[in-house]
């Protein structure tokens, strides 16, 4: 029987890594204020009751460009020693802004996963992998080779690997568009839109689009790796949400592998449903194919 695993962040925080988005948050308040301050003030991140972040590559989405756009607007159009030149060089300085942003963010995500500990080997939470298994790895973490001495070959790192420098790590946001879209060039009647600022307000978004994650391209791009899926009986799903952003990946899987039989990990009694019914109608699984389980029940 050949099996893929399939592993998502719960694999993880089984394991007692501190992999959570509240642990990300509170790296940022320890290592890097200034960023979290910024975080804090043009995104809506969704919070536990210790106000830590849960969500926060989802939330990736809801940034206010119009807050820094007009933090960083000091132009009166209104003073007699107004040019339109200062209009350039306000969009100027939001691109700069924007891109070290999106860089900082960038580099604290990569730096905290980084620096996230492994347990000790021979922990009692281990669990028995088929050693002839291929893995599906949403994880950014050496967890797998870590602990597990499996080999690289056998895993694909879909959204990269921290300590691989092939790749930056891949993570984000499914939305398609921002809930206040870029008004249209042109008006029911023809006149143009655009203003002096639009140029300016237009660079405030980047940030919405540089956390788009693209799963369409990365599937393609590993296509290899999908269509060669032909032999797997079992799948094992461990650890994963099934959150939407990474649909795609799951539908690639199931169109692949049709026939094969699942077994997906689940946490609590109400997920545990929602999840099989989650898993049958949005990835077309039958039922009889559906098998739920708890990552200990595959305890050495």
């Amino acid at each position: 029987m050949k099996k893929l695993y399939i592993i998502g962040n719960g694999f993880d925080i089984y394991h007692g890594m501190k992999t959570t988005y509240a642990d990300f948050h509170q790296y940022l308040s320890q290592y890097n204020v200034d960023l979290e301050i910024k975080l804090e003030n043009y995104f809506n991140f969704k919070t536990d009751p210790n106000y830590l972040w849960t969500d926060f590559e989802n939330d990736l989405s809801s940034f206010d460009y119009r807050s820094l756009f007009n933090d960083s607007n000091n132009i009166d159009v209104l003073s007699d020693s107004f040019k339109l030149s200062e209009c350039y060089g306000l969009e100027d300085d939001i691109n700069e802004q924007t891109e070290e942003l999106i860089q900082n963010i960038k580099d604290d995500f990569h730096s905290w996963i980084e620096g996230i500990e492994y347990p000790l080997s021979g922990n009692t939470n281990t669990i028995y992998f088929d050693p002839d298994a291929i893995f599906l790895n949403f994880n950014y973490t050496d967890t797998l080779e870590e602990l597990y001495n499996i080999p690289k070959n056998n895993i694909l790192y879909i959204h990269n690997n921290a300590n691989d420098l092939s790749g930056e790590l891949i993570f984000g946001h499914s939305q398609n568009a921002e809930s206040d879209p870029e008004m249209d060039e042109f008006d029911a009647e023809g006149n143009s839109n655009r203003t002096m600022f639009t140029d300016s307000e237009n660079a405030s978004r980047t940030p919405f689009y540089a956390f788009q994650k693209n799963t369409t391209e990365i599937i393609d791009q590993h296509r290899q790796f999908f269509e060669s899926l032909g032999s797997i009986t079992q799948i094992l799903v461990l650890g994963h949400s099934l959150g939407k952003v990474d649909w795609p990946y799951f539908i690639a899987v199931a169109k692949n592998i049709p026939q094969a039989n699942w077994l997906i990990s689940y946490h609590s009694e109400f997920e545990r449903e929602s999840k099989r019914q989650f898993a049958n109608e949005m990835f077309s699984l039958k039922k009889v194919n559906i098998e739920m389980i708890q990552i200990g029940d595959l305890r050495l």
